[in-house]
């Protein structure tokens, strides 16, 4: 039998091989023609050998997984199956050996799109497009911290990109969640290295009507050549807008709270500036207190020549919800 992995289930499990093997997802592309042998009881889950049930440790909740016949379409208290009755597209499924068929970063960005509000698709695309990833181990597995780096893996391989992930999306016009996909998309860009600098730029940069201040979108840390009069090195500006060559710093209280990384960062700030690069730092709490990064917001749009427009009536609602969703506001 094969299990083909969907869903939460499947974001679980990507997390879970991306955090643990530098970003690289552990396995064989796979096109099958349809979903044959298709596992659909508890039983078949059940008899999945050890090494599978060990992968499946890492699922918080059901197991949920895409079935090709409505009468296999079930709901129990360990597995959910759910019917795909289109083509397989190319590009859909990772074999992970032992029975296991995980969806693809961008086939399960499909899927998503019917579960998530286009915020959170957005994050999603963001992670997968960074080189950042999420993981929260099941509560067997013991408990987890609250600060800037719980559940947070760093400095990995994305799992695609944003033009790949456009590609797939306009290859699948018609299927369940296509809008939706497309519709978060034009916000989806290459290479966030946090889930900090992700929330920055969407609060810039979304649109008014979802809450953002309607900016112009950066570069996420792009390459930028640094020359000293004895040196010549690559600096990598956080989110950088080369028309004006301003750079958003953010300075998180995690990474950024010893002397030696506080002179790293100011060493890092005098070169960029020496390349005429105008350097604003951002630090968590301008980010958590709505005012300060109201007034930060302020000074990045005028340094982009941003020319100032009245805001909606409902703009302070729609940015209140905004905010509450990229940064886990409750």
């Amino acid at each position: 039998m094969a299990l083909y992995l969907c869903g939460r289930a499947a974001l679980d499990v990507m997390r879970y091989l991306r955090s643990t093997n530098d970003g690289e997802i552990p396995g064989t592309p796979a096109r099958p023609r349809r979903l044959g042998n298709a596992l659909h009881t508890n039983r078949q889950l059940n008899e999945l050998g050890e090494e599978a049930q060990r992968l499946l440790a890492h699922i918080n909740g059901k197991v949920e997984a895409l079935v090709p016949k409505p009468e296999q379409v079930t709901r129990t208290s360990r597995l959910e199956t759910h019917l795909w009755s289109h083509a397989i597209p190319r590009g859909s499924f990772i074999d992970l050996g032992n029975g296991i068929y995980l969806s693809s970063p961008a086939f399960l960005f499909m899927q998503m799109a019917t579960e998530l509000g286009e915020v959170e698709l957005i994050l999603l695309g963001l992670e997968l497009c960074g080189s950042y990833s999420f993981w929260r181990l099941p509560s067997p597995f013991g408990a987890t911290r609250d600060d800037d780096l719980s559940d947070v893996t760093y400095e990995l391989r994305p799992a695609l990109t944003a033009a790949n992930l456009k590609a797939f999306v306009a290859r699948m016009s018609g299927t369940r969640g296509a809008v939706g996909a497309r519709k978060a998309l034009v916000y989806v860009i290459d290479n966030s290295a946090s889930p900090m600098e992700s929330a920055v730029y969407l609060l810039l940069c979304l649109p008014r009507h979802l809450g953002g201040r309607g900016l112009p979108a950066p570069l996420f840390n792009v390459k930028v050549n640094v020359t000293t009069s004895t040196t010549s090195t690559c600096r990598y500006p956080d989110l950088y807008w080369p028309v004006r060559a301003v750079d958003v710093e953010y300075q998180s209280d995690q990474d950024h709270s010893g002397n030696w990384a506080r002179y790293q960062d100011a060493r890092r700030q005098v070169e960029l500036e020496a390349e005429n690069v105008a350097v604003l730092p951002l630090t968590r709490h301008q980010v958590m207190d709505a005012s300060e990064f109201n007034a930060f917001a302020t000074t990045v749009r005028r340094m982009l020549g941003v020319r100032s427009r009245p805001l909606p009536s409902d703009w302070e609602w729609r940015y209140d919800n905004l905010r509450r969703t990229v940064l886990g506001i409750r």
